[in-house]
């Protein structure tokens, strides 16, 4: 079963488009980045996901259940954080927390837990006014995790976390979902995306341009392989005339562009069979900051 389904989800106001037939399918169990410009639309998605806006069509299922007819069920096992968290700043780091238990009942020690996890403890009797920007989106982390829900949905979870922090939020999504908790979240820092995430979504303007696993978007893209060999001009000469994409590289060296490994497996192993000694080799991924881009920028050819 899909964590989050969407039909052809759309959402307009006025003449405006600002979804058009988006489709999600994000896997129980999994982290599913969702990545976007500004103004693509990834709030307007996640404000329909959690009931914040109107839907127009009953096309969105959480956990198989409809949102419009099961509101109530689904979010009361949905964490989320939504654009900036909202505290009550008069009362203490703790307090926060013991209000939102009168909800839950889930008592002094879950308090404490979470507050562990997001590495508040130490400014529990702080009130929240004077916590900095990190310390709040933490608090609003540990806001939501704290009825243990299955289903996180988070916002741009990372705003205004150090590179600590960003670390430590990182670790715990890792060990959240390896309890088994499915995490929906939008960030704008895609080179914490491709270490955290296992499933990316890609919208543009209010489109759908990419969705599946990370190490299949990551597939998708040409590779530079630069090889050190002993003879650069046989070994140009050979590659080109089995229409490999090379050219020689500084001193001894030389690039190959591959679209997969049976196209690397292919390159050593011609280079082997025409008696080319191989001395090293480099493979220049590309990240998904560049995928990203390159993304963006076909969409609009």
């Amino acid at each position: 079963m899909e964590s989050i389904t969407t039909t052809n989800l759309n959402y307009t106001i006025g003449s405006k488009t600002i979804l058009k037939d988006i489709s999600l399918h994000v896997p129980n169990g999994s982290i599913y980045g969702y990545l976007g410009r500004n103004g693509a639309g990834k709030s307007t998605t996640i404000k329909l996901l959690l009931g914040l806006l109107e839907q127009q069509n009953d096309n969105i299922l959480i956990q198989g259940k409809s949102l419009q007819k099961d509101r109530t069920e689904i979010l009361s096992a949905t964490g989320n954080l939504i654009e900036s968290p909202c505290f009550y700043t008069k009362l203490t780091v703790f307090e926060n927390l013991k209000y939102l238990d009168i909800i839950y009942g889930k008592g002094t020690k879950r308090i404490d837990e979470v507050l562990e996890l997001v590495d508040l403890h130490r400014e529990k009797k702080k009130k929240t006014s004077a916590l900095s920007m990190g310390m709040k989106q933490r608090l609003g982390i540990a806001m939501a995790i704290f009825h243990d829900p299955q289903l996180l949905i988070l916002d741009e979870p990372l705003n205004g976390l150090d590179p600590q922090g960003i670390f430590e939020m990182r670790k715990l999504f890792q060990h959240l979902n390896a309890q088994g908790k499915t995490i929906f979240l939008s960030s704008h820092i895609l080179s914490e995306l491709e270490k955290t995430a296992t499933h990316i979504g890609i919208i543009e303007g209010g489109k759908m341009i990419f969705q599946g696993t990370k190490n299949e978007l990551l597939s998708r893209v040409e590779k530079t392989v630069v090889v050190r060999v002993n003879n650069t001009e046989k070994a140009v000469s050979v590659l080109q005339g089995i229409h490999f994409q090379v050219s020689q590289s500084d001193g001894n060296k030389i690039s190959v562009t591959i679209n997969d490994d049976q196209a690397f497996h292919s390159l050593l192993k011609v280079l082997i069979q025409h008696d080319l000694e191989i001395y090293e080799i480099e493979s220049q991924n590309a990240n998904l900051e560049q995928i990203f881009i390159n993304l963006i920028s076909n969409s609009h050819d």
